[in-house]
């Protein structure tokens, strides 16, 4: 081929991909409805809610939200770093309720509340490293083995309870159950604190990295160097540390614990974080859309209750929003 032709060639080349540029601008600037789905119906639920319903936007009435779903976001953070890593938790309800009520017990025998919180940080933990163990070392599948943690806690929580109520868990009820400044409920403080220090795990340590990557593709993983196991046993170790949090919270804000204390938080803190856009394959996600998933489910709950709808009709409201949230997250 001559000089001639040959730079012709190029700059017929060049000219093809200069048309091309301006589509793929418009590429770039198209908003993918299912990574923004839960941002968009959450801005217009609000919207929706505060028209219909004025004393939506109240001061008192965005505290009391918050301080409902402090809980069940803290939770989530947890169900989040498990579900990006490929795997599931269905334990962290009945992890919160034994780790509660160890510290309740503690508590009534006089032992200090320092140590009650240890404690019940500990036994969560503890709980965190036999799943990841179990998970790990037995390949099996974190659904069966989470499952039969959950049926074994709960049988422990009713036998050591006796089935009553533990009450009144002092100090801890004062501090996690009162307001900080100007008026903010502690647990809600404690939830953003949460949720900022799993972004950054996510985002900035080896480890949430590592949780991305296997839940992408753990072969992949495993071949590019990633200690899949070890990965695994250290991320269900921080969900019980986290569910341990959350177990002094909810303890704190009720004043009291008891075996069916967490019962249902495992479901509703998987359809938060799916809600959010974490999905269940693994791979994707992130802290601050699982938040936008919890604050959807705590705005809808309290605007029916606004408008008076019965609790049956709002668990109808609830599950067909869990279920296009799957849909929409299958799709993609």
């Amino acid at each position: 081929m001559s000089p001639e032709k040959s730079a012709n060639n190029q700059l017929e080349s060049r000219n093809q991909e200069a048309k091309k540029e301006p589509h793929r601008s418009v590429d770039r600037l198209r908003i993918d409805a299912t990574t923004y789905g839960s941002t968009i119906v959450l801005v217009v639920g609000i919207i929706i809610t505060a028209i219909f319903q004025p004393v939506f936007l109240t001061v008192s009435n965005i505290a009391n939200v918050l301080s409902q779903i402090a809980v069940l976001g803290i939770l989530t953070m947890a169900q989040t770093i498990v579900l990006i890593s490929g795997g599931i938790d269905l334990s962290v309800g009945s992890n919160v309720a034994l780790s509660g009520v160890a510290a309740g017990l503690l508590f009534m025998h006089g032992v200090p509340l320092w140590i009650d919180c240890i404690v019940a940080l500990g036994c969560a933990t503890i709980i965190g490293v036999i799943n990841g163990l179990l998970i790990a070392q037995n390949r099996a599948h974190p659904f069966i083995i989470t499952l039969g943690m959950l049926t074994l806690l709960e049988g422990i929580a009713e036998l050591i309870t006796g089935g009553s109520p533990v009450n009144d868990m002092g100090a801890l009820a004062t501090t996690l159950g009162g307001t900080i400044f100007f008026g903010i409920p502690t647990a809600v403080v404690l939830l953003f604190v949460i949720v900022v220090l799993t972004a950054l795990f996510l985002a900035r340590t080896p480890l949430g990295r590592a949780a991305y990557a296997i839940g992408g593709n753990e072969e992949a993983s495993y071949l590019s160097g990633i200690p899949i196991k070890r990965t695994k046993i250290y991320i269900y170790t921080l969900a019980g540390v986290i569910a341990g949090i959350a177990a002094l919270t909810l303890s704190g804000i009720l004043n009291a614990a008891e075996a069916n204390i967490g019962t249902g938080l495992e479901l509703q803190s998987i359809a938060a974080a799916v809600i959010g856009g974490t999905p269940l394959i693994g791979g994707r996600g992130g802290a601050w859309r699982s938040l936008q998933g919890v604050l959807l489910l705590g705005v809808v709950s309290n605007s029916l209750n606004l408008m008076s709808v019965g609790a049956n009709y709002q668990n109808i409201a609830l599950g067909i929003i869990v279920l296009i949230a799957v849909m929409v997250q299958k799709n993609r």
